[in-house]
């Protein structure tokens, strides 16, 4: 594998990650403060921005497989995380 694709897949890596925190600490903070309408906002702008990745994951040339097993991944880890915050 090429050096340029290594540094494409840690960036990739790295960007979906930090969504994932952001919205681990969105969730966890909307749970403590039992506010809904913060927890529909914050579900809103988390969607937006996974949308908007995802545009820019187009732009840089990744192909519709790599995107989506990636994605598929996170989704999995972040409702694993959610679910254990509500407990």
């Amino acid at each position: 594998m090429k050096q340029e694709k290594k540094t494409q897949y840690l960036y990739m890596t790295i960007g979906n990650l930090g969504i994932l925190l952001i919205g681990l600490a969105a969730m966890r903070s909307t749970t403590i403060l039992n506010d809904r309408l913060g927890y529909a906002l914050t579900f809103l702008g988390f969607l937006m921005v996974i949308i908007y990745q995802d545009f820019l994951e187009e732009k840089m040339g990744y192909r519709k497989k790599e995107r989506y097993w990636v994605k598929g991944i996170f989704i999995t880890i972040f409702a694993v995380l959610s679910y254990f915050l509500y407990l």
